[in-house]
């Protein structure tokens, strides 16, 4: 009796089967289950690591330990920044302006009857010095065209006389026994805190005109 090839397991099979006994038992098994795989715990993480906390009277020396640091070392630059010399500032050299000769001043006919008091030294906001004066008529004749240059002189407590500046003023009529209040810019190098107090200032003045 002939058999036949099973062509998928390749098993001898009875001419009577009309189909594989064998593959037949294979399909009719249960198939296996299959077991899921075991997942390992994860191990839970591990607690911080607690620092010993450092004691509140460390904290406080530690503090003022960078606080004299600091202070010391700010002392140290402003020492060092203060400690550099400075060049001082020289003013100018004051050169005295020419008094006029005695003789010119005793010229002038009206000259004693003209009489300057009364000086004020002021001040602008640029500096720059200005003179507020009397000027008197002490005779019973007008003065018309009244014009003179002035000399202040400093006097020293051993009454020696200084120049330190000049001015110039001009009036068109002092009438007789008149006085006239005038302002005038100073001519000098020096600063107004510079010049000599009124108790200490004297004019000395020629006329030129009339």
């Amino acid at each position: 009796m002939f058999t036949w090839i099973c062509p998928k397991c390749g098993a001898e099979v009875p001419p009577s089967y009309a189909e594989c006994p064998k593959c037949a038992a294979q399909a009719a098994a249960p198939a296996a289950v299959e077991e899921p795989a075991t997942v390992a715990p994860v191990p839970p993480p591990a607690p911080p690591v607690k620092r010993p906390a450092l004691p509140h009277w460390l904290l406080a020396v530690m503090f003022a330990a960078a606080f004299v640091v600091l202070l010391g070392g700010g002392y140290l630059v402003y020492q060092k920044v203060t400690a550099q010399p400075q060049q001082p500032t020289q003013a100018p050299a004051f050169e005295p302006p020419s008094l006029p000769s005695p003789e010119a001043v005793k010229d002038h006919p009206m000259i004693r009857h003209v009489e300057i008091t009364g000086l004020r030294l002021t001040e602008d906001a640029k500096q720059k010095a200005f003179i507020q004066f009397v000027v008197v008529n002490h005779s019973a004749a007008e003065i018309g065209d009244l014009s003179a240059n002035v000399t202040l002189l400093a006097i020293s407590a051993k009454g020696e006389r200084q120049p330190v500046g000049t001015f110039s003023f001009k009036i068109p009529l002092l009438g007789p026994y008149e006085s006239k209040d005038l302002k005038a810019t100073v001519d000098t190098k020096l600063r107004v805190y510079e010049l000599p107090d009124w108790q200490f200032l004297r004019s000395e003045f020629q006329i030129t005109s009339p």
